[in-house]
């Protein structure tokens, strides 16, 4: 047996389910294709069995806004595997969850992860009175 030597990861903030608090990881070998699948089965996950909300998703739909440009510029041709052109079919899906829930492609390229502070918070900088 041998061993896989250390491939990349994608760290996965804020998209795991409530009754696990690990950081979910996604493998970075995927292609855009494999990555856009991957969060639509995440999404119906989250939605279905985790009873999660629209404005919880958001994340998901972030991610997919960032893959379907490529999935364009790689899917955009007849795949005699698929059986269709898979850009084309991932597209309608995104456009279809976009519309389920009511968010906009323009709220998807603003979103950011909330930062997380590690340790003790930051001590307040008291102003010395005449510095400054």
């Amino acid at each position: 047996m041998s061993i896989p030597r250390r491939g990349l990861l994608i760290a996965c903030p804020e998209i795991g389910p409530d009754s696990d608090s690990r950081l979910m990881l996604g493998w970075a070998g995927w292609d855009c294709e494999d990555q856009a699948q991957a969060l639509f089965e995440l999404l119906a996950a989250r939605t279905t069995r985790d009873g999660w909300s629209s404005e919880r998703v958001v994340p998901l739909l972030a991610g997919l806004h960032e893959v379907m440009s490529w999935a364009k510029q790689w899917h955009g041709e007849y795949d005699d595997e698929w059986g269709d052109v898979p850009a084309d079919e991932l597209e309608a899906e995104y456009e279809n969850q976009l519309r389920k829930h009511q968010v906009g492609a323009e709220d998807l390229k603003e979103w950011r992860p909330v930062r997380k502070t590690c340790g003790r918070k930051a001590a307040v900088k008291q102003s010395t009175p005449g510095v400054g």
